[in-house]
C-alpha cells in the first residue's frame, strides 16, 4: 500500500482549486495554486538529486513557501525537517548533521545564521526565498518542468517529518513522525471541535512547531479550510486578521491568550466571528481561560500533546462535553499511562487508559 501525506493537498485541491488556502494581508493563495507550485518545487528538488527518503531542512517563518516547500518535499518523496528561524548556526549545523538532511530551505532574513551553519554541516543545497549571496533562491527552484503531477510513493509506515524537542534535558532530538500517523492526527482531531471548510482559522503558532503544522496545517488542508498567516505573533495584528478576515478558530499557547485579553485596544475590534478556540503548549491558568471566555464570547478547548506524537494525545471532546482546566480525555485511537515522578524515577501512580502508545513520564 503507497500512502503520501500530500494526497490530502492534492484532493482538496481537485475538489476545491479556487478555494484560498491562505491569506496574508491582501493577498491569498488557492489550494489549486499550492498544488501546482508545490509541484513544481518537487520536480525541482528531484532535478537537483533528491529522491525518495532524502532529508530536506525547512526553515521559513509562517509565509505561503513554508506550505509550497512543505508540500513540494512531501510530493517528491523527501523527509521535512523543519527548522526554528531563530535558530543560530552551530544549532542549525546540529540539526541538518544530525537529521543527515542534504539539502535546506531557507528564509533570506536568517541567511546570516542558516548558511553559514549549512557549510558547517556540509550541506551545499541552499535555496533561500527572498534570494540571498551564494545560494539558489527559492523562486528558481520552481522553474524545473512538472512532469505530470509528482507525488512519490512512500509507505505509510515511512517518515514523512524530522521535528526537533525543544532539548529540555540536553540537546534536541528529532523524532520521526510518518505519513500516517500525521494523516491521523489531523484527521481525528476535525472531528472534535468540527471543522468545516468554510472555517478561517487564525495561523499564528509557527509552522516549524508540531502545533502549528500538525494541529492547522495538516487539519486546514485535509478538509479544505483557509488559514490566515500572520508571522510573528503581535495582539494586535491577530485582532486585526480576526475581523479583516472574519476567523472563525483561533488556536494559541496560553501566553497569546494572556496577551490578547490584555491588549489596549481590544475593544476597537469585532471579534464576534470566531466559534472557538484551542489551547496548548502548556496549562492555561483558570483564570485566564474564564476571562477570555467571557470578554470573546467563545469556549476554550484545551488538549494535551508531544511532539514524539504528532500533537494531540488528549483533548477535550466538543464545547458541550468537556472539563474546564483539564486536558480534556485521550483522543479516538490513543491509550495513555499518567505517571508521577519519585526519587526512585518514575513510577506508576494512576493509568488512564483509552487507545495510544505515548506514555509521558512528569513530575
Amino acid at each position: 500500500m503507497s500512502f503520501n501525506l500530500a494526497v490530502i493537498l492534492r484532493e482538496t485541491a481537485q475538489r476545491s482549486p479556487d478555494k484560498p488556502v491562505t491569506i496574508q494581508d491582501d493577498s491569498r493563495m488557492t489550494y489549486g495554486e499550492l498544488d501546482e507550485q508545490s509541484g513544481r518545487l518537487a520536480a525541482g528538488l528531484a532535478a537537483s538529486g533528491i529522491g525518495p527518503g532524502d532529508v530536506v531542512a525547512l526553515q521559513l517563518p509562517n509565509i505561503p513557501q513554508f506550505l509550497v516547500a512543505y508540500f513540494g518535499i512531501l510530493k517528491a518523496g523527501g523527509v521535512v525537517v523543519p527548522m526554528n528561524v531563530m535558530l543560530k548556526a552551530a544549532e542549525v549545523a546540529f540539526q541538518l548533521r544530525d537529521s543527515s538532511a542534504r539539502a535546506l530551505i531557507t528564509w533570506t532574513g536568517v541567511l546570516g545564521e542558516a548558511a553559514p551553519g549549512a557549510a558547517d554541516a556540509g550541506v551545499t543545497q541552499v535555496y533561500a526565498a527572498g534570494g540571498g549571496s551564494g545560494t539558489v533562491t527559492f523562486e528558481q527552484l520552481l522553474n524545473a518542468p512538472v512532469p505530470g503531477q509528482p507525488l512519490a510513493e512512500r509507505d505509510p509506515a515511512d517518515t514523512a517529518v524530522i521535528m526537533y524537542t525543544s532539548g529540555t534535558t540536553g540537546r534536541p532530538k528529532g523524532a520521526e513522525l510518518t505519513h500516517l500517523q500525521l494523516y491521523m492526527n489531523a484527521d481525528i482531531p476535525r472531528r472534535l471541535f468540527d471543522v468545516q471548510p468554510d472555517d478561517i482559522v487564525i495561523t499564528v503558532l509557527p509552522l516549524f512547531h508540531v502545533f502549528g503544522l500538525s494541529s492547522i496545517v495538516n487539519v486546514c488542508v485535509r478538509f479544505g479550510c483557509t488559514m490566515s498567516l500572520i508571522p510573528r505573533f503581535d495582539a494586535a495584528a491577530v485582532l486585526a486578521a480576526i475581523e479583516r478576515d472574519r476567523a472563525t478558530i483561533f488556536e494559541g499557547v496560553p501566553a497569546m491568550f494572556v496577551a490578547l485579553l490584555a491588549c489596549p485596544e481590544l475593544d476597537s475590534f469585532d471579534v464576534s466571528s470566531l466559534r472557538i478556540a484551542i489551547s496548548g503548549g502548556a496549562s492555561i491558568p483558570a483564570p485566564v481561560l474564564d476571562a477570555f471566555e467571557r470578554r470573546f464570547g467563545v469556549v476554550i478547548l484545551e488538549g494535551y500533546g508531544l511532539t514524539e506524537t504528532a500533537s494531540t494525545t488528549t483533548f477535550n471532546v466538543s464545547a458541550t462535553d468537556r472539563r474546564a482546566y483539564s486536558v480534556g480525555k485521550p483522543i479516538w485511537g490513543t491509550q495513555t499511562e499518567v505517571w508521577t515522578a519519585r526519587a526512585s524515577g518514575c513510577r506508576p501512580a494512576r493509568a488512564t487508559w483509552a487507545r495510544s502508545s505515548p506514555v509521558a513520564c512528569t513530575s
